[in-house]
């Protein structure tokens, strides 16, 4: 269901919510200039209306609504603009934290960071801003461009498949006939898991045509390529492996880097955090909001960053300030934002 929790600055007062299936906005809670979010992103992507402090759910689409302006699913962000939808949404991030170490990145709070935030007054002459772009979760498969493209047979990934159950250890093994706008042939190199608490398969290859209309798909629990458009789990097109999960498909897919070699696995599972999803991002996807595994536990700790989101004549400053719960849920994102004069 989608939910999301309301906090006025500096009011303490949450309001529940539901969307309904409309651009409408949801809530009759209009916050003229500033105020705070609490967003449970666990299991679909919640739309934001910051003019409205609002959810909202695009209709017909997100891809096709101009409602929303941010939206956010787990450690994801997408804006509205760019590839992701036609509200020309962009972003800048003041980064003011990156040089910050980790023992001061884990000592923030929403309290400590929110002068960063409060000083912030307009946007510092000489920041870019950019739109949101396809992210794939698997990139880097490949070195050179073009016909002179070849595979990069050091990368692995971890991938949760799917049907969200199996799970399987990726590297691309080699890529044949490369031209200048597809991978040609490309020989897919997988060890399958069928579970969580099964051993790690032998390897076994596919190869699939990068170049077809509408790019291959590839059912790696069956073996096989596939024309359904619900049961695959890659996508290979053009130059872009995709996964079924996210913006890409309906399934549960997720991909994961290790630093562990192909050959060298015992288990494609890992922290459910650790598997990232087909995106839009542009800044949110480049300069991330967070820092990872800081202590080895796999939490998400802000940086307390501030971004600016522009659209049209409107700017607006954003500070991600949580993303637990107060019981310690994970995917509650917490965000505190202001229109700029």
């Amino acid at each position: 269901m989608n939910s999301i929790v309301y906090r006025l600055l500096p009011a303490v007062a949450f309001l529940g919510l539901s969307a309904c299936a409309t651009d409408e906005v949801v809530s009759p809670v209009r916050l003229q200039n500033e105020g705070s979010l609490t967003v449970v992103a666990t299991s679909a992507w919640q739309f934001v209306s910051l003019e409205d402090s609002a959810l909202v759910s695009p209709t017909p689409s997100a891809n096709a609504s101009t409602a929303w302006d941010i939206a956010f699913l787990g450690t994801n962000v997408t804006l509205n603009g760019g590839d992701a939808g036609p509200g020309a949404v962009t972003a800048a991030c003041l980064c003011q934290n990156v040089a910050a170490t980790n023992e001061q990145v884990l000592a923030m709070t929403a309290e400590s960071e929110f002068a960063d935030f409060d000083t912030v007054t307009a946007v510092p002459a000489g920041l870019s801003f950019v739109a949101d772009a396809l992210t794939p979760a698997i990139v880097g498969w490949f070195s050179g461009t073009g016909a002179a493209a070849t595979a990069d047979v050091s990368k692995t990934w971890l991938l949760r498949l799917s049907d969200s159950t199996s799970y399987a250890a990726l590297r691309v093994k080699a890529i044949a006939a490369p031209t200048a706008t597809h991978a040609g042939s490309v020989t897919l190199e997988y060890r399958l898991q069928t579970s969580s608490g099964a051993a790690l398969g032998a390897a076994q290859e596919i190869t699939v045509n990068a170049g077809a209309t509408g790019g291959t798909r590839a059912d790696l629990n069956a073996g096989t390529t596939t024309t359904d458009n619900s049961a695959w789990d890659l996508h290979v097109q053009g130059f872009t492996i995709r996964v079924n999960g996210g913006i890409s498909g309906n399934g549960k897919g997720g991909a994961a880097t290790t630093a562990t070699a192909f050959a060298d696995l015992t288990t494609a599972v890992t922290n459910a955090s650790a598997y990232r999803i087909d995106t839009y991002a542009g800044v949110f996807g480049t300069q991330r909001y967070y820092r990872y595994n800081i202590l080895g536990d796999h939490r998400i700790s802000p940086t307390f960053d501030v971004y600016f989101l522009r659209r049209g004549a409107t700017t607006y400053k954003l500070q991600v300030t949580s993303y637990y719960s107060l019981t310690g849920a994970a995917r509650h994102i917490t965000f505190r934002w202001a229109k700029l004069d």
